[in-house]
Formats: structure tokens, C-alpha cells, sequence
């Protein structure tokens, strides 16, 4: 695995630093219904799901002294999360940021910050997500990615439903 990297927008910090990763603050995002894809799970239980990912927390950088004051970490508005073996593969998920931080741009530039770190594994071969039809033009021309047909080069694509899914299929 690669050192963490760093990537700064305006007053908002993109880090794949595991140590800053917030879990109360992840799932208080499943909560939500903006995050309609998760649920909230046991802490121990999303810590390992987290230290297992390669994530890409965003997180809202303090804009005067006071902010600092009483705090240990500037509080995390988003997620993206890279199930990897960090050289040939990774599935994205999970990828949101809170709603009253949206229309700043700031998803767009997280998942440049995901483009960046893939482009640089010289034997990547696939990237996987699951996205709506509202999700699917952002991520073609964001992300470079096209939606495998089936039966394409002889391949299925195949999924099985487990107890955590939120989803029907």
C-alpha cells in the first residue's frame, strides 16, 4: 500500500489517511436518506470494513482560530470508498458528500482525487461501481467508465444480495 495523499479545494482537505477517518461521522451519513444505499452498522464492525478499504475522507478545514478551538480533527463531509488490492482492482462505494456541502463542486474534485490515484497503478486493470441512471453520464465523464453489457467479450457480470444490502435485487 501507498503512503496517504493529500489534495486541498478551497477550505476542504481530500485524504486517504486512515488516522482521520471519522466513523461516528460515516455512520451518521448511513443514517441519513441521502445515503439511501447503507445503513448504520456496529462501530468495531465498520471500523474493519473502513481499515480494509482504501478511503478518501473529505474533511471541512477550520477558516479562523476559533473553529480550532476544542477540536481534534476538522469534521469529515464525505466519503469515497476503494475496495482494492491497491495494484489490478478496486470497486468504488459509498461515495457521498453531505448535503448542505453540495453544489461546491467538491464531488466532482473527490473523484478526480480517485482518477489521480487509479492513473497512477501502472497494472490497473478494472475499476467496478454500482450507479443509478441519474449517476451514470457523472461517473462516464468523470471517471472514464462505461457500462459493461451483458454478454460483452463473453462476461457476465453477477451480484449476490447479502444481509447488509439495502437494495431489493
Amino acid at each position: 500500500m501507498s503512503s496517504p495523499r493529500d489534495w486541498y479545494k478551497d477550505n476542504f482537505l481530500f485524504s486517504t489517511n486512515p488516522s482521520l477517518i471519522q466513523p461516528s461521522a460515516v455512520n451518521a451519513a448511513f443514517a441519513t436518506d441521502y445515503v439511501h444505499w447503507a445503513k448504520p452498522m456496529d462501530e468495531v464492525l465498520l471500523k474493519k470494513m473502513l481499515d480494509n478499504s482504501l478511503c478518501f475522507g473529505v474533511y471541512e478545514l477550520p477558516k479562523t482560530s476559533a473553529e480550532i478551538a476544542g477540536r481534534s480533527q476538522p469534521p469529515q463531509i464525505g466519503l469515497a470508498r476503494l475496495i482494492t488490492d491497491h495494484v489490478s482492482f478496486a470497486y468504488l462505494t459509498d461515495v457521498y458528500i453531505l448535503a448542505p456541502y453540495q453544489g461546491r463542486g467538491l464531488g466532482k474534485f473527490l473523484i478526480k482525487c480517485i482518477d489521480e490515484v487509479l492513473d497512477s497503478w501502472p497494472q490497473f486493470r478494472r475499476a467496478l461501481l454500482m450507479a443509478d441512471s441519474k449517476e451514470k453520464k457523472f461517473y462516464e465523464q468523470m471517471l472514464r467508465m462505461r457500462e459493461f453489457l451483458q454478454g460483452e467479450h463473453g462476461f457476465t457480470m453477477m451480484t449476490r444480495k447479502g444481509m447488509g444490502s439495502v437494495f431489493p435485487v
